[in-house]
């Protein structure tokens, strides 16, 4: 139950409109913290017992664990559809437009066409979190990857046993580093670069190499031996951005499940809760779960003459795709499966499962004592579950600070 003296009102419009006296000002500093909080256990007890909404609080950090990976989707596509970045920008662009705001757009459709029960909506948002889960795994489509000489495979004109080494008894005599990675080809396999490949003379045409030493044919070409797989790469692409959709799809029902899986007198502080719990166990490890796989997975790093190490040049592309595949499907399911286990405990007993319907606070009486306000909905039914509370009166001294029409949700 709710109490609002008119008093209290009025000191904070008061504050509000910047016109307390020193005596009000020291009145209202002097609430000390016990008074303050007070309430805060109560309400961490009530919330804390409310399975439905932990449940969805736990399905919401692994949700932004998930999202995470897109800090890093571009570097990976370059790497595994080898695609340069500046172009791979207008196409992930298009498809997160497409993915992110028209799954957010036809979510808001869906909950204007029809009035939903919060259950209902709850059973929505986990239905798309469960639907997406398939197409994300789309990026298994990706270009088989190049075979590295003294990397994953050994270098033709050598004597030596395989060591997954880029220095040969072919090699060992130029002093090449991995500051800088400048790929060649001989047709069949990838050198790091024309040194490591023990090419001598750099051929006029700016392209090619001859008298490479450690080479089958004696010449190496620019660039690596893969091409573009812009095929794999459309279909690939197109799925994601059909998970992104169905995922985005149902975040409109999700921020309704949130204003009305607990009372109104909880809701800002489980709000709080939720933007505390999500950033803590889902924002932030996520960089460092998915930095981590892509330290984990890298071949060559670089380093210079001084000995200073830098960023990664290749990586083992198989192992990464299945590395990061396992890690984005296993936290989606874990999602999904708190979504679920939040719809199979929705409502919590002190809530209704009324339809979600819009609200005004309409003054229905008014004497000399007091002024009282009721809630009008555009349906039937007990609308006490709003407010978490039987009812709200309001002083008539206090009356003139409320605003006559409210819009609630």
């Amino acid at each position: 139950r709710v109490a609002i003296t008119a008093g209290k009102k009025v000191l904070e419009h008061k504050i509000k409109k910047g016109i307390t006296t020193a005596k009000e000002k020291k009145t209202e500093l002097s609430r000390n913290f016990a008074e303050i909080t007070k309430d805060a256990l109560p309400a961490l007890k009530r919330i804390f017992k409310n399975k439905a909404l932990n449940f969805l609080l736990i399905g919401d950090c692994f949700l932004f664990l998930h999202i995470g990976v897109y800090n890093f989707i571009p570097k990976i596509y370059s790497l595994i559809y080898r695609i340069s970045t500046d172009k791979l920008g207008y196409m992930i662009g298009v498809s997160n437009i497409v993915g992110f705001g028209g799954g957010l757009f036809a979510g808001g459709l869906l909950m204007m066409k029809k009035t939903w029960t919060p259950k209902t909506l709850q059973f929505i948002l986990m239905t798309t979190s469960f639907v997406s889960l398939p197409f994300s795994l789309g990026v298994l489509l990706y270009c088989p990857a190049n075979s590295y000489a003294g990397i994953d495979t050994a270098y033709p004109n050598t004597h030596l046993n395989f060591n997954s080494s880029l220095l040969s008894d072919c090699n060992t005599d130029c002093l090449c580093t991995t500051a800088f990675y400048e790929p060649v080809c001989d047709g069949e396999t990838t050198y790091f670069s024309a040194c490591y490949a023990g090419c001598q003379i750099e051929n006029d045409d700016g392209t090619s190499y001859s008298n490479c030493t450690c080479t089958a044919s004696g010449r190496a070409t620019k660039g690596d031996c893969g091409g573009l797989c812009m095929d794999t790469f459309w279909i690939a692409i197109t799925l994601v951005t059909i998970s992104n959709f169905f995922l985005f799809s149902g975040f409109a029902a999700h921020a309704i499940v949130y204003q009305r899986i607990v009372s109104e007198v909880d809701r800002s502080l489980a709000q709080g809760i939720r933007q505390t719990a999500t950033r803590a166990l889902g924002t932030l490890p996520s960089p460092l779960l998915f930095g981590w796989i892509l330290d984990k997975f890298c071949l060559v790093w670089r380093k210079t003459k001084d000995g200073t190490s830098g960023n990664c040049w290749i990586y083992d592309i198989d192992q990464l795709v299945l590395w990061f595949i396992v890690a984005q499907t296993i936290i989606k399911l874990l999602n999904s499966t708190c979504y679920f286990l939040c719809w199979y405990y929705f409502p919590h007993p002190n809530l209704s499962n009324t339809p979600v319907e819009r609200y005004e606070l309409r003054n229905v009486s008014a004497n000399d004592s007091q002024t009282s306000l009721e809630l009008k909905g555009n349906g039937t039914g007990n609308h006490d579950h709003l407010l978490g509370v039987p009812a709200v009166d309001f002083p008539a001294a206090a009356s003139p600070l409320l605003s006559p029409r409210l819009g609630l949700r």
